[in-house]
Order: structure tokens, then sequence, then C-alpha cells
């Protein structure tokens, strides 16, 4: 009888213990398949929320951005297998599998048809979906959400709506993962109709749709029955000690059971504490604190201080005030208010505060607490919950600081200046005081972009913005609101005057060089003044008198400040103008072909002649190249106009040989813009066959900049170009921006000293030894030197002194209409060898 008792218990015990762990083991998986169907719902959520996503994914499909940060992006990352998304037309915008975007799109939309049910659940929910679906007849853990733009941006454009994104892994694979982690026997999918054997165990899952998804079954374990089977050889030796502990056994196992879901519980809590930087705190009588032990450890308290009351001998309990002297001092006082006035009022709070940390540096928290009561309802004290958002804070700051100053130079950029204008002008108008905006553009650095590049025109922004702030009190506003154009805020200003000293340093100190990548840069700046209240109040209307005023100056040469006047609004516009009629100037045939003189220093005979285009404006009559050829550099017109010019030299050469005079060259100006055009060496070589002129009387003219930082393919051009015959010269030569060691690099013939660089030998004999200098180096180099620019007779007779091969300027001819131009002395000229050739005797 108490065998029989004994193997009946010993078998009940057994099968217990079986349906526990089956219990338990039904409820692990549950909780897995709960949780893997979450994850991907938050995945969704996660790959959802993108301004870019719409911009790049929905509106205007890039493949090598989806490729890079969408579904194979999210697949690589994660692991999953295939991505989906949809336009709210429900057309396919594209489909991924293993990591890379599908080429067979409308097989993949076949494939994706049995997902709609999910698409409209994602519609229709407005959040995040998650679940398991079939694509075909593999089953897909699946997590998807609507495509919308993050809180506070623009609404959808009318077309999409509600785009869709999918995300999809393995059913399979992810059993296999839970199985392995539980060692669980057997787990997989099988249909819901299908049979399943008795000694199996199965958990219904249901589709998006709620219908019958299929069985998710698994060996059960049974550690009871393996025990008895164990055990049953030595049953009748273990009799009476199997029941003298069976009834211990269910007591431990009862406690065991009650006690897993409480130690599972507790490590999750302890986890999610720990991801999410979370401690507590509560706040005893006596103005004790006792603190989580990841509290501690968050702040570096060190370990004795931990709990309230007694601690580790010799060590000092944990106090409200010991607390507050890590935070902030300015923020002491608020911190311990709200603990008050929570106390009094039992009240919930939440604040944010900053505490330093022992080692150095800070810690941002989020503390939100309430009061704890006794029995009868008395307040005992707070317990409060402490979050780290140390990266939230800094992530905030960092956004602020990208949405208000410019990334390259760290100034204040265009919203950040209005907003300072804003407050400045309604400071004036309540104190009674003037301030003055000073708008600031830097000249040519449109040309250190276009020749150095753009990497060293930045650095050349960074240091002009570090030398401008300089220049300002710490108290004013100093912003880059374009490219190259800044501006500068001055509050209460006494007088013109101030603003005058402001304008002067600041173009002083721009006009010190720039040393940078082993190059010396000279820029300067234009600046322009206005007034408030006296010019205006509206923050558009005066950063527009500041850029008038900025332009005026700018047009009366490098490195000048001007006060804004009503008077240049007109001139604004007449520029405005002028500048709109040089788009019809070559199709309306306004310009015109000039000549001026190049003659032979030594015998002064005729030798060639320079070309410049004029424009015959149907208004303002004839204007030089310096009226509107700056217009023309800005707005990309330079290129219509030089091919116009070249096609002109061209065709002249053409005529000079037939009136016998095909000894002179003719001297064309090109921009750097020209000469970086693809195709340039082509066009030119095209206009000389096309007129049949020879392409060694050309010579074509390049500003002295050229020589700085020429680009592979310029000097490619060039090379092409004189291989034909074409030849080149450089004009104003020796005016700061370059050295005759940049000349190796081009294959230039001619040098054209500077017009200032002869005015200046004039004024002071003493430096005629630096034009000598020059000579000597350029005809080591086989160069033949022009003067240009000679304007007296002194300054004809310098030219011969210090050896110039050839000579320009008004004194000698001033430039005249091509068909007026006189060719009387060209054939001394071209019998005695002197048209403008490099000679030996030409050089210097």
């Amino acid at each position: 009888m108490t065998v029989s008792f004994v193997l009946f218990m010993a078998l009940e015990t057994a099968r217990r213990i079986d349906a526990a762990t089956a219990e338990r083991t039904r409820a692990e998986i549950t909780d897995a398949v709960a949780d893997l169907t979450t994850a991907m719902g938050k995945k969704a959520e996660e790959y959802s929320l993108w301004n870019d996503a719409v911009d790049h994914l929905v509106v205007e499909f890039d493949k090598v951005w989806a490729n890079a940060n969408v579904g194979p992006y999210a697949e690589r990352l994660w692991g999953l297998d295939r991505s989906y998304a949809w336009n709210g037309q429900d057309g396919l915008i594209y489909a991924s599998k293993d990591g890379a975007l599908r080429e067979d799109i409308d097989a993949a939309a076949r494939e994706a048809a049995d997902l709609l049910a999910v698409l409209a659940a994602a519609r229709s929910a407005g959040k995040p979906v998650s679940g398991i679906v079939h694509v075909g007849r593999t089953p897909f853990v699946f997590g998807a959400r609507v495509i919308e733009y993050e809180y506070g941006h623009d609404p959808f454009p009318p077309n999409p709506a509600k785009p869709v994104q999918i995300f999809l892994t393995r059913l399979e694979s992810e059993l296999a993962k839970l199985a392995a982690s539980r060692r669980i026997a057997d787990l997989r999918m099988v249909p819901a109709d299908g049979p399943v054997p008795p000694d199996i165990f199965s958990l219904s899952l249901q589709s998006i749709a709620g219908t019958p998804f299929g069985l998710l079954t698994w060996m059960p374990e049974q550690p009871g029955r393996t025990l008895v089977r164990e055990t049953a050889p030595y049953a009748g030796g273990f009799v009476l000690a199997l029941v003298a502990l069976l009834f211990l056994f269910q007591r431990v196992l009862q406690r065991l059971k009650r006690q897993e879901p409480l130690r599972l519980s507790e490590a999750r809590l302890a986890q999610a504490q720990r991801v999410a930087k979370l401690a507590y705190t509560v706040h005893l009588p006596e103005d004790r604190l006792e603190v989580s032990a990841n509290f501690r450890e968050l702040i570096g308290l060190p370990n004795g201080s931990v709990s309230a009351g007694s601690t580790s001998a010799g060590s000092e309990p944990l106090t409200v005030g010991l607390y507050l002297d890590r935070v902030m001092p300015d923020q002491r006082l608020e911190i311990q208010d709200t603990y008050r006035r929570a106390r009094a009022e039992n009240a919930r709070f939440d604040i944010e505060y900053r505490v330093a940390r022992p080692g150095g540096g800070y810690l941002d928290l989020q503390e939100v607490g309430e009061p704890f009561h006794d029995a009868a309802g008395h307040v005992l004290g707070l317990i409060t919950a402490i979050q780290d958002i140390t990266a939230r804070r800094r992530a905030e700051e960092t956004i602020r600081h990208q949405a208000n100053y410019d990334a390259l130079t760290g100034l204040p950029n265009r919203p950040l200046f209005y907003d300072r204008l804003r407050q400045a002008l309604r400071r004036a108008a309540r104190d009674r005081t003037p301030m003055a905006l000073l708008f600031i553009d830097l000249n040519r650095f449109k040309w250190v972009n276009d020749t150095l590049g753009h990497q060293t025109g930045d650095v050349l922004l960074r240091e002009a913005a570090q030398r401008m702030a300089a220049c300002v009190r710490g108290s004013e506003t100093i912003a880059r609101i374009g490219g190259d154009e800044f501006t500068v805020i001055l509050s209460e200003v006494g007088d013109r005057g101030e603003a005058e000293k402001v304008a002067r340093r600041l173009l002083d100190s721009l006009g010190e060089p720039f040393h940078i990548a082993g190059q010396t840069l000279h820029i300067s700046a234009s600046i322009g003044v206005t007034f408030a209240p006296e010019q205006g109040t509206d923050p558009e209307l005066l950063v527009k008198n500041a850029d008038v005023a900025m332009y005026h100056a700018k047009r009366q040469g490098t490195a000048n400040w001007t006060f804004y006047d009503p008077a240049m609004d007109a001139d604004a516009l007449s520029h405005l103008w002028m500048e709109n009629d040089l788009h019809d100037a070559v199709a309306k045939g306004q310009l015109a072909l000039f000549l001026q003189p190049v003659v032979e220093v030594g015998s002064g005979l005729l030798a060639g002649a320079q070309a410049e285009v004029r424009w015959n404006h149907p208004d303002r009559g004839q204007l030089p190249p310096t009226e509107f050829l700056h217009l023309a550099e800005a707005n990309g017109l330079i290129l219509q106009i030089g091919s116009w010019l070249l096609d002109a030299a061209c065709r002249q050469l053409a005529d000079w040989r037939g009136r016998g005079a095909a000894g002179l060259r003719l001297t064309v100006p090109v921009s750097a813009l020209q000469l970086k055009h693809s195709g340039f060496d082509e066009q030119v070589a095209g206009c000389l066959a096309r007129h049949g002129a020879s392409p060694d009387r050309l010579i074509l003219e390049l500003p002295e900049a050229t020589m700085l930082a020429p680009s592979a393919e310029m000097t490619r051009t060039m090379q092409t170009l004189r291989v034909l015959g074409v030849t080149f010269s450089i004009s104003g030569f020796g005016t700061g921006y370059a050295a005759l060691g940049h000349l190796r690099r081009l294959p230039v013939e001619f040098l054209k000293i500077d017009q200032a660089i002869l005015r200046d030998v004039v004024r002071n004999p003493d430096s005629q030894e630096t034009v000598h200098a020059i000579v000597a180096l350029a005809r080591s180099m086989n160069l033949t030197v022009i003067a240009e620019g000679v304007e007296t007779g002194e300054q004809q007779a310098l030219a011969g002194e210090v050896r110039c091969g050839f000579a320009q300027g008004g004194f000698l001819g001033l430039p005249v209409p091509a068909e007026a131009f006189d060719l009387t002395p060209a054939t001394l000229a071209a019998e005695s060898g002197g048209a403008l050739s490099p000679a030996e005797d030409g050089r210097s």
C-alpha cells in the first residue's frame, strides 16, 4: 500500500512538474512571439519618421539614397529579410531582399499582394502595426507604419497620401533563434487545420485580419518523467526517503514557482532602468535621502553614501543637503522650493536640473516625484524617479546651434541675425537711441573659389570671419547671411563717426594678406552702412538699404565703405536695368570691336593691337568694358560676349592679311571662366579656321590672377592651343597676387606690367630697381615684357629705360573702332621684324 502510494505520488509529482514546465514554456513562447512582433513594430516606427524618407523615397525615389538609408540598410542592420514601401495609390515604390534593392519590381509587386491587409491596417491604425503574415507560402513577422514627416515640418505634398513601409523577417529563422535560446525542441509552424500529434504542444496564432494563421508547435520538456525513469531501478531502496522528501519537494517547487516570476520581474526592471538611465530616491524625515544603487553609479556617489541612516563605519549618511551640493548653484534654491511645495501642497512635481560629477563634467537630470503617506494620510516624504537626460539635452543644444549658427564660420546665420536685428530695433525704439547696420561683401572671393577651389575658399571665409569678429564688441552681432556676405549690428551708436570707425577697422583687418595652403591671398571688402530709425525700422528695408549702399561702395573701387542715401535706390535700379539689357546686347548687334595700338618701344613702330569690346547701349550711349564686363562675369554672359569678341578678332586678323598687314598680332582678353569652359580650345580653333586667320597672329590675354592656381583642365586647354600656334599673355602683372614663379606652370610668352607700377616709378624713382628686377627675371624665363597704360611721354621714356619690348596706352594711341584703325606704320613694323614677336632684343 505504501509502495503504491509512493509510486502514485511520484507519478503525480512528475505530472505536475511536467505540467508546470509546459505552462512556463508556453508563457515564455507567448511572450517571445509578442516581443518579436513588438520589436518589428518599433523598427518600423524608427524608419518611418524621417524628413528625408518623404523627399528621397516617396516624393522622388532616389535608388542610391534608399539603398543606403531605408529598407536594405535596415535589413543589414537588423538582419531582416525583406522590406517594401508603397505610395498613397498602392503603387510599389521599392522592394528589397537580403540587404539590396530588387530589380524585378513586377515580380516583387505580385509577391507583395499578400501584404495588402497589412497595408490597410497600417493606414487605419495611425500607428505602427505588427504581427505575422504569409508572403506566398512563407510565413514572416512584419512591422509596418505610415511614412510621415516629423512633428513641426510642412505637411505632405498633395500626392502621395499615406505611403506605407513594411519590414519582414522569416518566422522560421526567428523560431530557430527562439528554440536555441530556450532549448525548446522541434519548435515550428504547422497549418491550422493540420493534424497535431497528442505528445506535441501547440499555440494558435492569428493573422493581421484576425483569422487563424497556423499553429506553433513544440516538443514538451518532461523533467518529471525523466526523474521517475532514472530513479525507478532504485525505487525499493528509496521509497521511504521518497515519501519523506515528497512533501518537502512540493513545498520547494511551489516556492520556486512563486519566486521565479518575481525574480524575472526584478531582473527586467533593473535592465529597463539601466537602459533608460533611470534611478529613484526616497526623501525620508529629518532630511535623510535613500537612493537606488544605479543612482549612486549615475552621479558617482561613494559606496558609503547609498542609503540613509548607518552605513559602513565612519561613513556619512546621505542627506538632501549633501546631494544639493552637487547641483549647479543657480538651481539649488529652485529645487529646494520645489521639494518644499510638494510636501506642503501634497502635489506631484517634474523638474530638470544639472549636477556636477566628482571626476569632472556634469549630468542633466529630470526628476519626477510625489509625496508618500502613512496610514492616516499624513505626508511622510517624497519618492522620485530620476532619469539621465544629458544626451537628449546635448542633442537639443546641437540642433539649436545648427539652426541658428553658420556651420562654416560659427557666426549667427540669417534667421538668428534677423531675430537679433528685430530685438535691436525694439531696444532702439524703447531707449530712443540710434543703431547702425553694416552690410559687408568680400571682393574677389568668387575668384578664390573658382581658381583655388572651395576648400581654400572655406578656409578664407573662416579666417575672414574671425578677423571681422575681432573688430566688434562682444555685445554686438556679426552674422554670415550668404556666401561671402556678412552683416554687423551696432547698437547705440552715438553718431556716424562710430560706425565709420568700425568700418575702417573691418577694411584694415581684411586688407592684411591671408596665408592659406601655401598661397598668399589679398582680398578686400565693400561695406554699406544704414541707420535706424532714421532710415527705416523694418528689418527687410534696413538690409536692403545697407545692401544698396554696399554695391555703391563696390562700384567706387575695392576696400570702400559708403553710407546709404535714398538717391542710391535709383542707381541700383539703373544697375538692374543695365544687367537686363546686357542679355540682349549680343543678339541685337549692340557690341563693337575697338582696337588700341601696341608699339615697339625701341622704334615706335606699330606691332599689333589690343582688342576690347564696347557696348552701344540704346539709351546710355557707348559704354567701355569697365562699365559692363563685371556684370557679364557675375551672370555668366561673359561666355557669349567673349565668344563674340573672339570671332570679331579672328575676322579682323583675316582683314589685316587681305590688306597686306599679315605681320601684325592681335591681343584678345579672355576670362578664367572661358578657359575653364568645356570645348574652349575647339571654339578657338574653329573660329580661326572659319575666318582663315593664322593662329600665330592671335594672342589670348589672361588676368594675372589666373596664374595662382590653374586647374589641370585649364592647363591642358592652354597647352592644346599653344601647339596650335596661339600664344598667351598675362595682363596686370605686379598687383601683388602672383609671383613670376607661377608662370612656369603655363605656356605664357608675353607679360604686361601693370600701369600702376609705371605711375609709382614716376612718382618714386627709387622703386625703379624693382621694375628692373621684374624685367630681368622675366627675360631669364624667355618672356617678352609689355608696358601697359602708358599715358605720358615720361612713362614712355621709362618703359624704354627698363627695356620693355613693347608698350600701349593713351599716349601712344587711344582705342578706336576697328574700321578706323590706322595701318600706316604697319608695313614698317612688319619689314623691321618688330611686330609683337618675342625677339631677343625685345626681351629685357
